[in-house]
């Protein structure tokens, strides 16, 4: 097994392993008793979501087929990897294709309008099922067997969850509201999704110092400057990127549906 932890993860006790099995690539994913216990509470609340899903045949479409399994399972085919201190499950997920990794710029408008789309149905479809993702970024959207799927549950949240927000969302995505403590919402969702779109399709990643610069960007600064040939895309990133939450778009559909009749 080949680590491959981020090195901030890892200082908080997060595991995340590639491996082949019968000329297959997977990804294990654990958690250290010792780690801290934002990282922990995140896990298991993965662990939760992915084993409610297997009794989900809507969630099945939007997730990856996964397996939880103990570590005693794990303990009697591996050695190296730190077993003993580890949370009591662990799970396994098979490698997937990163899905925003083509470059807008070599794609017509036509087939970026189906390359979005394909990223708006998985999460309509997770919202159908009454969940919000929480924590979106281009790295947990991937592509497994021809499909979209989505990654990475830690803070997922079911819709009719009023909680107020902890400081757990990655701040280069987070809607504005989220910076005054607000709940996550479908809104907040749309947000983070078009950040991801605005990056992707002007080729540059959003940039602050710290905390509050980001804070700043998203409740006072953001401006939308897209290249030219990606004009046509400019009011629905606005709409996504609206900073009062009642302004944006009030579901997916409504945004698939802009992104088909309005931009030619």
């Amino acid at each position: 097994m080949e680590l491959k932890t981020k090195p901030i993860s890892l200082r908080f006790g997060r595991r995340l392993y590639y491996f082949q099995y019968q000329e297959q690539l997977y990804w294990l994913k654990m958690q250290m008793k010792q780690g801290h216990h934002i990282y922990q509470q995140g896990f298991q609340h993965e662990l939760a979501f992915y084993q409610e899903s297997l009794n989900s045949t809507s969630l099945s479409s939007i997730i990856l087929p996964c397996e939880i399994v103990s570590k005693a399972f794990i303990a009697s085919r591996a050695v190296d990897i730190e077993i003993e201190q580890s949370l009591a499950q662990m799970l396994i997920l098979p490698h997937a294709v990163p899905y925003f990794t083509v470059s807008a710029r070599t794609l017509p408008i036509a087939s970026i309008q189906d390359y979005l789309l394909r990223a708006l149905d998985v999460i309509q479809g997770l919202h159908e099922t009454g969940w919000i993702h929480a924590d979106l970024k281009p790295e947990h959207f991937v592509e497994y067997q021809g499909q979209v799927k989505l990654i990475d549950f830690e803070q997922v949240q079911s819709m009719t969850q009023q909680v107020k927000t902890e400081m757990n969302a990655t701040p280069r995505y987070m809607a504005p509201e989220l910076f005054h403590g607000e709940v996550k919402t479908i809104q907040t969702d749309i947000y983070a999704l078009g950040i991801i779109f605005y990056e992707w399709l002007s080729g540059q990643r959003l940039s602050a110092k710290n905390y509050t610069d980001w804070a700043y960007l998203h409740c006072q600064r953001l401006q939308i400057e897209l290249p030219e040939k990606f004009l046509g895309f400019q009011s629905l990133l606005l709409k996504m990127l609206a900073k009062h939450k009642e302004a944006r778009f009030d579901n997916i559909y409504a945004i698939k549906q802009a992104l088909v009749s309005e931009i030619a």
